[in-house]
């Protein structure tokens, strides 16, 4: 025999054939379709479940045969014999005495049947083992189906995710990618006629074309999801899918509020990959008690109905009947390595079956993770993004647009879109990680029987599951509670100042979103102040330390400490910057705080209520030890806030500040 190969014609065939059974008998797909649509079409008619589908169904149909072979043997059988001549013979006496006249007991041509039936006791075992073996091969086949099933439920939403990004992005990367070629074709012309200096706009150019390439980058991933989308929805890949616009952002909202435990408990019952592996090890044990059924007696019981034609019989029907018993004894001192073999699966069975465990537990927990990780990064990007749309806006409406503006306000642009493609596609990622915690547990996406095999049932049947399991596990983030503060002792600042100083702290205070209440109603009070050293080579240094205090303990919830140097005179505009300072140092403190989480502090050289701080050094004279009292805010009931002696100014050439301030008002 010699390799025939395929022609072209059969080539073309087979290539026609496979194209038109492929898409044969699915449902038109004529409008958009939601993530719970897509999933219930991909179920339906993709290929790869469509194989572990039919896996399952071949395993039962080998079942439904292994279930016969434990069925005694009944054999008919039918027969013509014929011979060319007779079958004489001669025959002998006891005697030995041979008979001198041949003889003849068959006729030349007969015909013969009967029906038997055969039953070995060995055969009807290892069948019945056999049978069981069956039996968990299909609960295996169903175990890869679910695993199938859940895989696909997973693939479909991460793609569905970032193809309803690419429907609202692609466009206006189009458009920006366009512009921004032609903002790079106008620089090279800026170029040749020498209207900037060279290195500004060789910079400029550069700049654009790295966010070209980031466009570019991000564009080919939302593009090939659109692909990734037409291929598990079973459809052409050159279809372009159309996403129906999600009417909710859920994971963007959502916090998981059930234990790791709880969730590792579950993952650890619901995991095809442990059910798959528990019916693998009843395989191997079955397998081991056939291996030792094979070394015991075989018994076998035949009988049959018999008919000959053969004129010379006496009798031409008959019934039979056999018992029969084998035992290899040789086989049978193989018992102990069987046992042993035996042994040696069943401890691989179990600790792979550990080792699976120990792997599901550890991706349920890393699913939980990767989903606070990646709400964190959203967040992130979120703010980015709309950062990057003010600063688009702030440029856009420009009154001054020279050329320089112009590039730059297309480097917003372009910064924008690749904050705004970031954000949607850790979105996406978003919403794949909270797919893949539903995954990690071994979450059915369909109960094991559904009311309709329609796609829109399928989907509201999908829908209603997943949503509930969603508000069982999850709930909305909760708002973080509103930390109201109040502006407490302001310590080191002229009187003339004071206004100034505590007015731009509630500036930036207003600007962050912060409250700022009364004593009674706050929940955390502000405390700073002003340390002046003396003038130094034209400039004043100064130090300014801050403090969130609790109101009724005075417990010290965050302080720091921050340097500047001032120019002299120090004046109101100063005061002012300082007071900025002030308040921004506390403003992310504040924010980790309402959020309960825990602030790093910087050491100070001398703590927080402290009870041996004084509020101010003494003044001038060496032997003066009047304490000039600096006012505090008016707010009542506020904090003190001392200042160390050590901290403040050297004895010599000392003043009190507010005697500092109305000297230099004087002059």
């Amino acid at each position: 025999m010699f390799p025939v190969a395929l022609d072209a014609g059969q080539r073309e065939r087979i290539a026609s054939e496979a194209e038109a059974k492929l898409f044969a008998g699915q449902e038109p797909l004529n409008k958009p379709v939601s993530l719970y649509e897509a999933t219930a079409r991909s179920l339906k008619y993709q290929m790869e479940f469509r194989v572990r589908q039919m896996e399952q169904a071949v395993a039962l149909g080998q079942l439904e045969v292994g279930k016969f072979d434990m069925l005694p043997k009944l054999t008919a059988t039918a027969g013509y014999t014929t011979r060319n001549n007779d079958s004489f013979g001669f025959g002998f006496s006891p005697n030995g005495t041979v008979a001198t006249n041949p003889s003849a007991s068959q006729e030349r041509t007969r015909n013969t049947s009967g029906v038997s039936f055969t039953w070995s006791v060995l055969d009807f075992g290892l069948s019945y083992y056999r049978a069981q073996q069956l039996a968990d091969q299909s609960l295996i086949a169903e175990e890869r189906r679910r695993k199938a099933m859940q895989n696909l439920v997973q693939d479909v939403r991460l793609a569905w995710w970032k193809s309803e990004a690419a429907q609202r992005l692609l466009p206006q990367i189009d458009e920006l990618l366009e512009e921004v070629e032609l903002a790079i074709e106008k620089s090279r012309v800026i170029e040749s006629r020498k209207l900037l200096p060279p290195m500004q706009t060789a910079t400029l150019r550069r700049g654009l074309l790295d966010l070209e390439q980031q466009i570019s980058l991000r564009r080919q991933d939302l593009a090939q999801s659109r692909v990734e989308l037409a291929a598990l929805l079973n459809t052409p890949p050159g279809t372009q899918v159309q996403i129906t616009p999600p009417s909710r952002f859920p994971a963007a909202t959502l916090e998981l509020r059930t234990q790791m435990e709880v969730l590792e408990a579950v993952a650890l019952r619901n995991r095809p990959e442990l059910g798959e592996e528990t019916y693998k090890t009843r395989v191997n044990e079955i397998e081991a008690r056939k291996a030792v059924l094979g070394l015991m007696p075989n018994l076998n019981l035949d009988t049959g109905y018999n008919y000959d034609s053969n004129r010379f019989l006496v009798n031409n029907t008959w019934l039979s009947l056999g018992l029969s018993v084998a035992f290899n004894l040789v086989k049978a001192f193989s018992l102990p390595a069987v046992n042993r073999s035996a042994e040696a699966q069943r401890r691989l069975d179990e600790t792979r079956r550990l080792a699976m465990a120990m792997a599901v537990m550890t991706q349920t927990r890393i699913a939980a993770v990767r989903y606070t990780l990646l709400a964190h990064e959203f967040s992130v990007w979120d703010q980015a993004t709309r950062d990057d749309e003010q600063i688009v806006g702030f440029l856009a409406s420009s009154a001054e647009v020279g050329v320089d503006t112009e590039f730059e306000l297309i480097r917003a642009k372009a910064r924008y879109l690749v904050s705004k493609i970031n954000r949607d596609i850790t979105y996406a990622n978003l919403e794949a990680s909270l797919g893949r915690i539903y995954n990690s547990i071994g979450l059915d996406a369909l109960p094991s029987e559904v009311d309709s095999h329609e796609t829109s049932a399928l989907a509201d049947q999908m829908q209603t599951r997943l949503v509930a399991w969603e508000d069982e596990n999850f709930a909305p983030k909760a708002i973080p509670p509103e930390l109201a503060l109040v502006i407490g002792e302001i310590e080191g600042v002229p009187r003339s100042a004071l206004k100034e100083f505590r007015e731009s702290i509630v500036r930036i205070l207003d600007l962050s979103k912060i409250r700022i209440a009364e004593a009674a109603d706050a929940k955390l009070a502000f405390n700073s102040a002003v340390f002046l050293d003396p003038p130094r080579d034209g400039g004043r240094p100064a130090r300014i330390k801050v403090a969130l205090l609790d109101p009724v303990s005075g417990a010290v919830a965050f302080s720091s400490e921050f340097k500047t140097t001032l120019s002299e005179p120090v004046d109101d505009a100063q005061w002012r910057t300082l007071g900025e300072g002030a308040a921004y140092r506390i403003v992310g403190p504040l924010a980790r705080i309402r959020l309960g989480k825990t602030v790093t502090q910087k050491t100070l050289s001398v703590p927080w209520g402290d009870p041996n701080l004084k509020l101010a050094r003494d003044a001038g004279s060496p032997g003066s030890s009047q304490a000039a009292a600096i006012p505090a805010s008016p707010v009542s009931a506020s904090l003190p806030l001392r200042i160390s002696r050590e901290l403040s100014w050297p004895p010599v050439e000392r003043m009190s500040k507010i005697d500092f301030d109305e000297g230099r008002r004087a002059q």
